[in-house]
């Protein structure tokens, strides 16, 4: 097994998990539809994060061929995965044994937080292409191209964070995110 392999096993686990208790909640919610007031704000933002784990898990390849487990390399991507696992958490919603479960309010409640989440990973995002841009034969053009694009990812989930009222951001947002993955 190699180094690679071997940490790719450690970032699997931690996305797995997020990944799952997004999943469960979305069956969940199946299961007690009558009970559910949906959301599509909230649905979009669950799919945009559902979305960044596994687009995450799928570009972690990029790194096999030159990886070496030292702290510049090996952090980030934890850190990373961290931070898509924390996102999936506070975008799954707590379904109660009774009563309603309404999605709007939980999106105007918490959405914030899933939101500025979302923008963390996008600049961690960045700082661990700079740090691995010499170890990929990235280019430096591409690396800033790609920057360019993370930071404007954060830059509008920093905006839906912002400006929760305004529904267009919060369903243009995620839709813009999906679209960009």
């Amino acid at each position: 097994m190699t180094a690679f392999e071997f940490f790719t096993v450690l970032l699997s686990f931690v996305v797995s998990l997020g990944v799952a208790s997004l999943l469960l909640a979305v069956s969940r919610l199946i299961q007690e539809a009558p009970r559910v007031h949906f959301s599509l704000t909230w649905a979009l933002w669950a799919a945009a994060v559902f979305s960044l784990q596994i687009v995450f898990w799928f570009r972690s390849w990029t790194y096999h061929d030159n990886f070496a487990i030292k702290t510049a390399t090996s952090l980030p991507p934890l850190v990373l995965a961290i931070i898509a696992f924390i996102a999936c958490g506070l975008a799954t919603p707590q379904t109660p044994d009774t009563g309603p479960i309404d999605l709007r309010e939980f999106h105007a409640k918490q959405g914030r937080k899933y939101q500025i989440g979302y923008a963390a990973f996008m600049l961690v995002a960045i700082v661990q292409g700079a740090l691995m841009n010499d170890t990929t034969g990235i280019s430096y053009g591409s690396f800033l191209d790609d920057a360019v694009v993370l930071a404007t990812l954060a830059l509008i989930a920093i905006a839906a964070a912002i400006f929760r009222r305004q529904r267009w951001l919060q369903i243009g947002a995620p839709i813009v995110f999906l679209v960009s993955s």
